[in-house]
């Protein structure tokens, strides 16, 4: 897999360099971006049907929808007033790929997985595969640098991730007790599909939106989503099983697009200013916001092991590089 070229935009649309300022910016942006997602998979858990890739397509869809308006919303604005408003010809093709790969293999396959084993299982799962296919795809196609300390922050949060993991073992306990063996795996294999594609996706969006208006780069993404994931939706059920769906569950699915739309354009521009590493890094704190919720939302037992993997992450995150 290659990572496409972007055009060379104007200096008001570069990358900055290393300016502080624009770090910190990037920073809250993945804290904003974290805070989002976090809320939009509580929204999912709840549309969540355990063992139906179906619905989890018609879940996917209805996400898409509120992103994609979003940022068709940002290119007509930006193409209204005359600034670069959409991607060079020449990464229409790439971009929608990615767009099918985020949304088949990311978003559908997470939402598969809360189905199976729940929000505070499938979190930390899908975590570790972006943080370790975000730090592989980066160095390799963007030669981004991989330091020690920045080995030693991953480490630390793939340790933290592995105690999380191991309290939702005790937290998703009323979830697992009625899954199989075999549907427990497909879930953790399902989160761990997700995690890849997504790491991947990032390495591909931070490739762009160094050069590119953010919306430029996310609107074929998220249009792609809308479409395909609709599509299949409609070739996958019965007609009769979505006229079904309740408006309870739509708003319910809109809700998540809603945060998801805000956490899709913060991490995209998170993804302008930081490093892939750094943004997956910092957005790892929705594994913790994830596992508290799953206490507060959906009433899972505290455990000692919820409450050291939220330590070991702020203690990974600490150590991140800051430059």
């Amino acid at each position: 897999m290659s990572i496409p070229e972007t055009a060379t935009s104007d200096k008001a649309l570069d990358s900055p360099a290393e300016g502080h300022p624009h770090l910190w910016f990037g920073v809250i942006c993945a804290l904003v971006a974290a805070v989002g997602y976090t809320c939009a998979n509580i929204a999912l858990r709840q549309s969540a049907r355990p063992g139906n890739l179906e619905w989890s397509m018609w879940i996917t869809a209805h996400k898409a929808i509120p992103a994609t308006i979003l940022t068709w919303t940002l290119v007509l604005n930006n193409y209204r007033k005359g600034r670069p408003a959409f991607p060079p010809k020449g990464l229409f093709l790439p971009l929608i790929a990615t767009g099918l790969l985020m949304q088949f293999g990311g978003n559908m396959m997470f939402q598969f997985a809360l189905g199976l084993i729940g929000l505070a299982m499938t979190v930390p799962m899908t975590f570790a595969m972006i943080l370790i296919a975000g730090a592989v795809s980066s160095r390799l196609f963007l030669g981004e640098p991989i330091t020690l300390r920045t080995l030693l922050a991953m480490s630390i949060l793939m340790f933290a991730v592995t105690i999380l993991s191991m309290g939702a073992g005790e937290a998703s306990e009323s979830i697992l007790k009625t899954a199989t063996r075999a549907e427990i795996l497909l879930g953790i294999f399902s989160a761990m599909i997700a995690g890849t594609c997504y790491g991947l996706a990032g390495t591909v969006i931070r490739r762009n939106v160094k050069n590119l208006p953010v919306s430029a780069t996310l609107f074929l993404i998220s249009t792609t989503g809308t479409v395909a994931m609709t599509t299949a939706a409609f070739l996958s059920n019965p007609l009769e099983d979505l006229l079904a769906t309740t408006p309870k569950e739509v708003v319910i699915m809109q809700l998540a697009g809603v945060f998801n739309a805000m956490a899709f354009y913060a991490i995209g521009t998170a993804y302008r200013h930081l490093a892939v590493t750094q943004t997956n890094m910092l957005n790892t704190t929705q594994i913790a916001m994830a596992s508290v919720a799953g206490v507060v939302v959906f009433a899972e037992p505290m455990t000692i092991w919820l409450i050291l993997g939220v330590v070991f992450t702020m203690i990974g995150l600490y150590l991140m590089e800051r430059r």
